[in-house]
């Protein structure tokens, strides 16, 4: 499988954002993206798109830093706060 290269972290927020998913860094530990948001007929429409941005940046998940840092770098975040106390 290919494997992302930290030079294309942009062109892939770039892309799922073009296909109408939003990206956010949450916090400082992950990043999310989806189509919550879209009708039940857009996420349908989008699937194939989201499979072609798979396949032509390959595998990131040793560039999770990386991406979440350009995330933040752009104003796509969620800052989340500490949990304390017990629940």
């Amino acid at each position: 499988m290919k494997v992302m290269q930290e030079k294309d972290i942009s062109a892939f927020v770039q892309a799922v954002v073009d296909i109408g998913c939003a990206i956010h860094a949450i916090g400082h530990w992950g990043y999310v993206f989806g189509d919550g948001d879209l009708t039940p007929a857009q996420q349908r429409a989008i699937v194939p798109q989201l499979r072609w941005i798979a396949e032509t940046y390959g595998e990131r998940d040793h560039l999770m830093d990386e991406i979440i840092a350009y995330l933040r770098s752009i104003g796509r975040y969620v800052e989340i706060e500490p949990q304390t106390g017990i629940h």
